[in-house]
């Protein structure tokens, strides 16, 4: 990858906690705040860190930011956000994913042509609803238009056994089974021969109203998929 593929602006705890995940995985990571103090502790993990007011636009070019592929706006003063978000638009960046407080926030922002807005309260709140539901583990991605990334562990055991073909999830759920963790290896992409085992980590994409129903098919132990 090129130097600093990403760059996450404002290093509170969402911003801090993204750049670090981002380095974890191998990602080659600028960040910027205008606290000297952050951005000294920063550099501890960081190669690169720099302080700068990244509301104000020369600053903001001084930083080399118009040379990185993605921008993290993590800043959650509203009128900062809505500047920085105007100024990286400005600079020509073109994949920027900035935090919303809420949603007047994001409507502005994606008003902006900002092309992906979080608000990370809300989507935890989501998946916490979601695992206190089925009282299981449950990972979901918004992508928008009323889609959704999920990932959920197989505890049905009415579903083993039967084929992918067989069980037809696609015509009943409207849910694609893009990958399946098993175990230490990957399956991908799984076939319509391909058949599901307890402990099987499968990754899906559905309609946000379909959500319930495929996660009942795949950690309650009924006969969901016969009587649709």
């Amino acid at each position: 990858m090129a130097k600093n593929d990403y760059c996450v602006i404002g290093l509170g705890r969402f911003g801090t906690e993204v750049a670090s995940q981002l380095n974890k995985m191998g990602g080659n990571v600028m960040v910027i705040d205008k606290n000297p103090d952050l951005i000294q502790k920063a550099a501890k993990i960081h190669e690169l860190a720099i302080v700068s007011d990244a509301g104000d636009i020369n600053s903001l070019v001084e930083t080399g930011i118009a040379g990185v592929g993605t921008v993290i706006v993590a800043v959650s003063n509203i009128e900062s956000s809505i500047m920085i978000c105007a100024n990286l638009r400005e600079l020509g960046v073109k994949d920027i994913i900035a935090k919303a407080v809420n949603n007047v926030h994001k409507r502005v922002l994606k008003t902006m042509g900002v092309p992906r807005v979080v608000i990370p309260e809300i989507e935890i709140a989501d998946r916490i609803a979601f695992q206190a539901l089925f009282n299981i583990g449950v990972d979901i991605v918004n992508i928008g238009s009323g889609f959704s990334w999920v990932k959920v562990t197989v505890n049905n055991k009415i579903i083993l056994n039967k084929t992918l073909s067989e069980l037809n999830i696609r015509n009943k759920y409207g849910t694609t089974i893009m990958m399946i963790q098993r175990q230490g290896h990957v399956i991908f992409p799984p076939t319509n021969d391909t058949k599901f085992e307890l402990g099987d980590v499968v990754t899906f994409m559905c309609h946000d109203t379909k959500i319930n129903n495929i996660l009942k098919f795949f950690v309650r132990d009924t006969k969901t998929f016969d009587k649709k």
